[in-house]
């Protein structure tokens, strides 16, 4: 196998998994759905009039539905701090002090639920652990809160592993835009062809990170086929310690 100077890391369903049976059920139009609107509905309650659940919910998904199409389109980042100033728009709560106040309940409540549904395995940090000690180490998440990645990696006592750390909504552009993959390389000081990059989405990862001239190993825990109109992965994994037979 190749020697590598750098190993690069995505973080969720990557290093860790997100766990979306740990987010509240809600039943929307007669269907269960995970969702943080439960909990963010009653933090409105105490500060504005209320409106009725389904509505609220539906508020909430149409600000995020409309964020991912400008975020997909431009592949800029866009923070969570500006995603709920457009929830209280699309909500009509006028400017004040209880708009701000509600802003911070809104934020502090979804985010420490988000931070909840991931979790590092042990054997996964055994490994970073000794990687660490032959590679370079570096994490490039797509996340819309900087503050909440560092505090997920400290709270799972893996920040240490990392040399470098970079974040989408600390950079304002996303996976698989180079510019991302390139600010990685350059706070280690590798080039992309001397990095691999291990992550599990497709277009996000294998290819943002093959178009830039580095290998990828794509975690694949389905066995699917990769597409056929992008790059072939170097390795195929089917969790992420299977990085420990080649590395």
């Amino acid at each position: 196998m190749k020697k590598y100077q750098a190993l690069l890391f995505d973080l969720c369903d990557t290093i860790m998994p997100f766990r979306n049976d740990r987010m509240p059920l809600a039943r929307i139009q007669g269907k269960e759905i995970r969702t943080t609107s439960p909990l963010l509905y009653e933090c409105f309650t105490q500060y504005a009039a209320p409106i009725a659940y389904e509505e609220f919910h539906n508020h909430f998904v149409e600000t995020t539905e409309s964020i991912w199409i400008i975020r997909d389109q431009s592949g800029e980042e866009i923070s969570s701090a500006v995603r709920f100033e457009r929830f209280l728009e699309r909500l009509g709560v006028g400017r004040g002090e209880h708009r701000e106040a509600l802003h911070r309940r809104f934020l502090e409540t979804h985010l420490t639920r988000i931070s909840l549904c991931l979790e590092c395995a042990p054997p996964v940090r055994e490994m970073l652990l000794r990687l660490k000690e032959e590679y370079r180490i570096g994490l490039v998440s797509n996340f819309d809160d900087t503050d909440t990645v560092y505090q997920v990696l400290a709270r799972e006592g893996v920040d240490h592993c990392f040399e470098t750390v970079i974040i989408s909504s600390e950079i304002g552009i996303r996976k698989p835009r180079p510019e991302i993959f390139l600010a990685a390389c350059e706070k280690i000081g590798v080039a992309p062809a001397e990095c691999l990059f291990i992550g599990d989405s497709f277009e996000n990862d294998i290819v943002g990170a093959k178009r830039l001239g580095m290998d990828a190993a794509w975690i694949n825990p389905l066995s699917l086929p990769p597409p056929i109109d992008g790059p072939p992965p170097d390795y195929i994994l089917t969790e992420l310690t299977d990085l420990s037979r080649f590395v």
